[in-house]
């Protein structure tokens, strides 16, 4: 439990800050109230406290509105939203650096705060001021928002990115931008091969993975459907859940395989949408994702039907067999169909090498010299 409601209707944290990133960051809103009180205490006089929420890059003139619009004897309470939910420029710990690096140059400028990591994924105005109000602030501080606000009066406040200038970044930011968001080639990246059994994906996505590994240009790691379904989902059926369970687990491998700037080449069936979606979501976090629908019809793939599934669901003894007596739910929003009724291996994996070459994910090949 995170929290206990006692018979008095209070409320108090049980074991907090367990879960989630920044742990050894966190702070309770006591302990928030005392470091804005001692340094309240230094600046020699009461100040007004002002929260600035982040949950995105700031701009350099992003930072200097801050500055401006906080002028007299001022406070800074960073609160850095880090929880899950959306997608974030920059990861917890990343924008966590970048605040600690603003917040010391404004420091330095005669406007002191203190950072604060919260778990809040994409909260409303009003969720933002109780959680400011707790921690000690007085008002919320922003692009479009008022220092000075009336009393119940809310203010405009469009939570992180708020910030709709344009720029160069602040150069705290941008530091941790090129370092967890480099540009292609160095960015991580999963190529997601998606279609029916006997489609031709698991051929191309070996294909793939073999000239990609000749080729030298990048680290590649393919997570082959098998191997998956002998190590990471043994005991794991074949029922609805526990498909989406196998994907899942092959979306968060892919995602780890990005984050260090890997390739991840994978070829499961993948059948449902909203599985696709949150593993398109997991590695997005992370790096960038490319979905491949191996589009090849039912008839050809029953045609080909090498193993005998097909026939075997035909007749009933294979259930939840996708395509027969399952589902298969076309993405609407593949990066690449190939449909390998009429197109070789090679051809397809020209298609998708051609996808990574446009994207920027494999260097351009010069011409040889003469």
């Amino acid at each position: 439990p995170v929290a206990v409601l006692d018979s008095k209707d209070h409320l108090r944290p049980a074991r907090p800050f367990g879960h989630g990133p920044l742990r050894s960051r966190r702070r309770t809103p006591a302990e928030t109230r005392r470091e804005l009180a001692a340094l309240a205490a230094d600046a020699r006089g009461p100040a007004k406290i002002l929260a600035v929420p982040v949950a995105g890059a700031l701009r350099r003139c992003d930072v200097e509105t801050l500055a401006a619009r906080a002028e007299g004897p001022a406070l800074l309470l960073w609160l850095v939203l880090v929880g899950h939910g959306r997608r974030r420029d920059l990861p917890a710990e990343g924008l966590f650096r970048a605040v600690q690096a603003t917040c010391a140059e404004l420091t330095a400028r005669g406007l002191p705060g203190v950072v604060v990591p919260v778990a809040l994924p994409d909260p409303a105005a009003r969720e933002l001021e109780a959680v400011a109000a707790a921690y000690g602030a007085h008002a919320l501080l922003g692009p479009d928002s008022d220092p000075d606000p009336e009393p119940d009066s809310a203010g405009p406040w469009h939570p992180a990115g708020p910030w709709h200038s344009a720029g160069p970044w602040h150069p705290a930011f941008a530091v941790e931008l090129e370092r967890c968001c480099p540009p292609p080639p160095r960015r991580g990246v999963t190529v997601f091969l998606t279609g029916l059994s006997g489609s031709g994906k698991s051929t191309i996505a070996r294909g793939l993975t073999e000239r990609l590994r000749l080729d030298g240009a990048r680290t590649v790691s393919l997570l082959d459907g098998d191997e998956i379904r002998r190590l990471l989902s043994a005991g794991l059926g074949f029922d609805r859940r526990d498909r989406d369970l196998n994907i899942l687990r092959i979306g968060y491998v892919a995602s780890e395989i990005t984050r260090h700037g890997g390739l991840a080449i994978c070829a499961p069936i993948a059948p449902f949408e909203r599985t696709r979606r949150q593993v398109r979501e997991m590695v997005d976090q992370v790096g960038d994702f490319l979905l491949v629908h191996v589009s090849t019809p039912l008839a050809e793939c029953e045609r080909r039907d090498r193993k005998g599934l097909y026939a075997r669901a035909r007749e009933g003894l294979l259930g939840d067999f996708t395509g027969i007596s399952s589902p298969y739910e076309e993405p609407p929003d593949a990066d690449l169909t190939v449909d390998t009724t009429d197109l070789s291996v090679d051809e397809g994996i020209d298609r998708i090498q051609g996808l990574l070459l446009a994207r920027g994910h494999l260097p351009a090949r010069r011409p040889p010299s003469r």
